[in-house]
C-alpha cells in the first residue's frame, strides 16, 4: 500500500486535483512493432497482459490513482476453443463501478456468481489466486515482466468459463492476487476478462441503462481503430501530432509516455507522484493536452498521466486511452469492421 504525501502541505492549485483517478498502465508491447510492420497474423508465443497487479499512487495527495496494470507480458503458447451458449442472451446487466470500470456476473468453472470485469486493455485474461484454490486448478510457473523489472507468476486453464452468450473452454490465463484490485475498485473481482475473450463478439456498453448489450449498435460518434488478438489502437490528435493509443476499459485516464511527447500540444502541471505496485514504484506527473481529437469529435483541454516506458515499446505506441476520455453514456465495439462507436 502506498502511503500518500500529506495534502495539507501540497503546493499543487486545488482545482488541479479535485478527483480521484483509477487507471490502468499496464500494457503488452514484445513483438508488436515486428508484427505490426509485416501485417503478419497476430499470433505469437507470447501473449501480453494488463491488469497484473494494483498500483496505488497519489498526485500531492490529493489525486489518487489506481493502475490496474503495470506494463507487463505473460509468456504463453497454444489456443483455447470457443463455443457460444446454446440459448444465446442478447443483453446482460452489468454494474458500472468509479464511474466507467464495467463488472458482470458469471461463471467460472462450477463456480457462479462470480465478478468479472471487462477489461480491453489485457491479454490474456486472468483470474484471482482464490479461484485457483475454489477449482483446485494446476498452475504453471511463468516469468512476468514488468516495465521496471520481472518477477515470477503463474498461469492455469479454465475450464470454462461464461457470461451472457459467451462462453470459453480451455482457456489459459494469468493468476494473480486481486485483493488489491478489489479494494481500489470497491467490490470483489474474480476475473479480469480481457481481449483473448472480448475481441471475438461485437458488444455496446450502455452506462445510462447498466446494460451489456452483444452488438454492435449505432452511436453518435465513431472513429476507427485497428485491432487483432492482443490490443486493440486508437488515433488522438494533438495538434499537428498523431498519438497511437490502445483502448483500455480497465483504465479511467489517459496516459502517454514520457519519451513519447515530442511534437505534442501539451503543458506541464505541477503534479507530480509516486505509485507502488508488486514489482515496484512508478513515478507519475501529469500534463494537459490543449487539443485532442478522437475521430471527429475534440474531447481537449485533457489531463493526461505520463509515465516512462520500457525501450522494448519503440516509437509506434504511444500510451492508453480511457473511456473516460470520451465520457460516453453508451460505447460500442464492433470488430467485424474496426469502428469504436459512442455517444456523450
Amino acid at each position: 500500500m502506498f502511503s500518500g504525501l500529506d495534502p495539507g502541505k501540497s503546493s499543487t492549485h486545488p482545482s488541479d486535483l479535485t478527483d480521484r483517478y483509477p487507471i490502468g498502465v499496464c500494457l503488452r508491447m514484445t513483438g508488436f512493432i515486428r508484427s505490426a510492420r509485416s501485417n503478419a497474423a497476430w499470433k505469437s508465443e507470447f501473449l501480453h497482459l494488463t491488469s497484473c497487479g494494483t498500483l496505488y499512487c497519489t498526485f500531492l495527495g490529493q489525486l489518487a490513482l489506481l493502475l490496474l496494470s503495470s506494463f507487463c507480458n505473460f509468456g504463453f503458447a497454444g489456443e483455447s476453443s470457443v463455443r457460444t451458449a446454446q440459448r444465446p442472451v442478447t443483453q446482460i446487466p452489468f454494474k458500472a463501478y468509479r464511474t466507467y470500470f464495467i463488472v458482470v456476473e458469471g461463471r467460472i468453472g462450477r463456480l457462479d456468481h462470480q465478478n468479472l470485469l471487462l477489461d480491453t486493455g489485457s491479454n490474456p485474461s486472468m483470474i484471482d489466486r482464490e479461484v485457483v484454490a475454489k477449482l483446485d486448478l494446476e498452475s504453471t510457473p511463468r516469468a512476468l515482466s514488468a516495465f521496471n523489472k520481472s518477477v515470477a507468476s503463474e498461469s492455469a486453464t479454465l475450464p470454462d468459463l461464461q457470461f451472457g452468450p459467451v462462453e470459453r473452454h480451455g482457456l489459459r490465463v494469468a493468476v494473480a492476487d486481486f485483493s488489491e484490485i478489489s479494494h481500489g475498485i470497491g467490490v470483489r473481482i474474480d476475473a479480469v476478462i480481457g481481449l483473448d475473450v472480448l475481441g471475438g463478439t461485437n458488444f455496446t456498453v450502455d452506462y445510462s441503462k447498466g446494460r451489456l448489450i452483444f452488438a454492435a449498435l449505432a452511436e453518435r460518434n465513431t472513429a476507427k481503430f485497428a485491432s487483432g488478438a492482443q490490443f486493440m489502437i486508437v488515433e488522438l490528435k494533438n495538434g499537428g501530432r498523431l498519438f497511437h493509443l490502445i483502448v483500455d476499459s480497465g483504465a479511467a485516464h489517459l496516459v502517454l509516455f514520457a519519451d513519447h511527447l515530442q511534437g505534442g500540444d501539451y503543458q506541464w502541471t505541477t503534479a507530480t507522484g509516486m505509485g507502488r505496485n508488486v514489482v515496484g514504484t512508478v513515478p507519475l506527473r501529469m500534463i494537459v493536452l490543449m487539443q485532442a481529437r478522437i475521430g471527429a469529435q475534440e474531447i481537449g483541454p485533457q489531463k493526461a498521466l505520463v509515465a516512462a516506458s520500457r525501450k522494448e515499446i519503440g516509437s509506434e505506441l504511444d500510451g492508453l486511452m480511457a473511456l473516460s476520455c470520451l465520457r460516453p453514456t453508451s460505447i460500442s465495439f464492433d470488430f467485424e469492421h474496426g469502428i469504436l462507436g459512442w455517444s456523450d
